[in-house]
């Protein structure tokens, strides 16, 4: 298993962790419930032993299994009805037999024939009566009871005592008479003794033959015979109950329920998440970023965002990644469109442009939705007129219809008021030039498009634009819709897609740079910094891509190998000159600023060399250097008109 997969699967806990909390605290809820309304049960136990083998100086091992035998036949005789009926009757219990014998627990004891019998009872005193009432009926109802045994088992005894004193009596004369044979003279005593000699031989093996024959009627009678061996005492503490173990065991299969439901449902659910593409493409187009939720005051936008907070660095990232990456081409023409709607294609560009317009470039976003125009509505201005309005000419010019924002360099043109054939206003051949003039005026012009599923307007303007941004919302848009919205971009064989970009999705503590004990924070530059803005980007940029270790430094070659942090050091200066007063404000973020400036010099010293090997091809690869004419016209163009952006 991958570090990819563990992280899925921590994706999906993190994700689902109220319904795994949930899982847990009701079905443990209800078993507490149930468990608590139980009362205490108290157990009593009576102990029997069957037979009196134990009672022999040499017990017989045949006597003894026939014992065991017998008190398995009582364990389960305890618990029928002539035995329970009986108990009841004679306790005047409210119950069934059925319901005495759920109560009644028997076994034998495998070390010995010892019955034991447990009764288990809500009161105390109960229980102990109710066991030894068991024992006393189970004694009553045996085959031999204890009166009739011990009346056979004293006359048997009496019996053998007067055979044991005969016994002993004829062999006493056997020995006298045998003695005194030797003495005799005449015939005739000798044959008298002889024959008396013979007589108490044989009384004397008839006493022992009855002897015998009563020992073995005396063990025998005691085979079956039940006697209490300890009797069942009142219990002062309940049983320990298995409270514990039904809860963790309820609260283990909730939890096991509640994971496999998310995993489920995250089976069946194909919605995109930011989480699981921020470091990967989608539908082989790049993923630009996120654009979080921006502050609002009134429900408009609003531009106080912490300098350090994870949205500023959030926004400036995305700025970063769709303008000023070195291998992506620069764009003055964007259209920004979804797969359907209510996914945040609105507050994306509301906040692309707010973001571009930090950096000190002029931005105008353009609301061409028309059936739905809601971008006025973001900035809290009119929408009496706009780009219905010019398309159609009714509206009297394109500077009366701009309005600008409480954003500084950042203008809107709201849809205006839409007529009943909406084609009509796209196919206007005043779309064209309207398109020059808002590039005149502005150095990036954003587009807020129609839903690319939903409405043909995305075919008209994707082939006007320089670049297109498909904006998905994180847990709401389907891959399904997603790639149907990039097939159908493709098919109008408009602008290039330029990447993807997640709309209100939780940014988690997310960083532009890596979290270290000592973090260099870059701030957004404030209004009129248009120098600085674009460098403070590309500085981050480079620094996120260092410190993240994803290993694409090559894309930033150019950055490292032409002297970043030299470029970043002029603005710096130029921004804020030696000798000049500074706000408190204005100091913070200098310093901020300047810390980041001797990360980016370590970097450069560090990989710089690296990089420059790697970008700049030797000539004799067949590349050849531009001339120095062609370099410096290039700068001169840069310095002036247009070519600033």
């Amino acid at each position: 298993m991958g570090k990819v997969e563990l992280r899925q699967y921590f994706n999906v806990v993190k994700r689902w962790w109220w319904l795994l909390v949930i899982g847990v605290i009701i079905p443990t809820s209800i078993s507490y419930h149930f468990l608590s309304r139980q009362p205490a049960l108290y157990q009593a136990k009576v102990t029997l032993m069957v037979g009196t083998t134990l009672q022999q100086p040499s017990p017989d091992p045949s006597l003894m299994r026939a014992s065991a035998s017998l008190a398995r036949a009582y364990t389960v005789l305890v618990k029928r009805r002539p035995i329970t009926q009986a108990v009841i009757q004679r306790l005047s219990l409210e119950r069934s037999p059925e319901a005495l014998a759920q109560q009644i627990t028997a076994w034998v004891s495998p070390e010995a024939q010892l019955l034991e019998i447990m009764v288990t009872d809500t009161d105390p005193q109960a229980a102990a009566l109710i066991a030894n009432a068991l024992a006393d009926e189970l004694i009553r109802q045996s085959p031999t009871s204890v009166e009739d045994s011990q009346r056979q088992q004293a006359f048997i005894r009496e019996q053998l005592a007067d055979l044991e004193v005969k016994i002993k009596d004829v062999e006493r004369e056997i020995r006298e008479l045998n003695n005194s044979l030797p003495n005799l003279t005449s015939a005739a005593e000798i044959e008298e003794a002889q024959r008396r000699l013979s007589g108490l031989e044989a009384v004397a093996t008839n006493y022992k033959s009855t002897y015998a024959s009563l020992l073995q009627s005396l063990i025998n009678s005691s085979t079956n015979i039940l006697t209490i061996v300890e009797p069942a005492v009142e219990p002062t503490r309940p049983i320990s109950s298995r409270a514990r173990l039904i809860l963790l065991v309820a609260g283990a299969a909730g939890l096991a329920l509640a994971l496999g439901a998310a995993f489920i449902i995250e089976f069946l659910d194909d919605t995109l998440r930011w989480g699981l593409y921020k470091d990967r493409d989608l539908l082989d187009l790049p993923v630009v970023g996120l654009m979080p939720r921006l502050p609002q005051e009134d429900g408009h936008i609003s531009t106080d965002i912490a300098l350090d907070s994870s949205e500023a660095e959030a926004l400036r990232l995305l700025r970063a990644n769709i303008f000023l990456t070195p291998s992506r081409r620069a764009v003055s023409t964007i259209l920004v469109t979804s797969p359907g709607r209510r996914e945040g294609r609105t507050a994306v560009v509301a906040g692309l442009g707010t973001v571009i317009a930090f950096g000190g470039q002029r931005v105008i976003v353009v609301d061409a939705d028309l059936r739905t125009p809601d971008l006025h509505e973001v900035f809290g201005l009119p929408n009496d007129y706009g780009l219905c309005e010019l398309l159609l000419g009714h509206a009297p010019s394109l500077s009366k219809a701009l309005q600008e924002t409480n954003i500084p360099n950042l203008s809107l043109l709201a849809a205006g008021r839409p007529p009943l054939d909406l084609a009509l206003a796209l196919t206007s051949p005043r779309l064209i030039g309207l398109l020059e003039a808002l590039r005149d005026q502005a150095d990036i012009v954003i587009f807020d498009s129609p839903p690319v599923l939903l409405a043909p307007d995305t075919a008209i303007l994707s082939g006007l634009v320089e670049g297109t941004l498909l904006v998905v919302r994180d847990g709401y848009t389907t891959l399904e819709d997603a790639a149907r919205a990039k097939e159908r971009l493709l098919a109008y064989e408009g602008a290039p897609i330029m990447g993807i970009l997640f709309s209100r999705a939780r940014s988690g503590g997310w960083t532009l740079l890596p979290r270290r004990r000592f973090r260099p924070v870059v701030a957004p530059p404030v209004v009129g910094e248009e120098g600085l803005g674009p460098l403070v980007d590309l500085a981050s940029s480079a620094l996120e891509a260092v410190g993240s270790g994803r290993g694409n430094l090559r894309e930033f070659a150019p950055l490292l190998s032409q002297g970043l942090s030299s470029e970043l050091e002029k603005e710096i200066n130029r921004v804020w000159p030696e000798g000049r007063p500074m706000s408190a404000k204005d100091e913070e973020l200098r310093d901020r600023i300047g810390m980041a400036l001797e990360t980016l010099r370590l970097i450069e010293q560090r990989f710089g060399g690296e990089v420059a090997e790697e970008w700049h091809l030797p000539l004799e690869q067949g590349v050849e250097a531009e001339p120095a004419e062609s370099v410096a016209a290039a700068g001169q163009a840069a310095e002036g008109g247009d070519g600033a952006k």
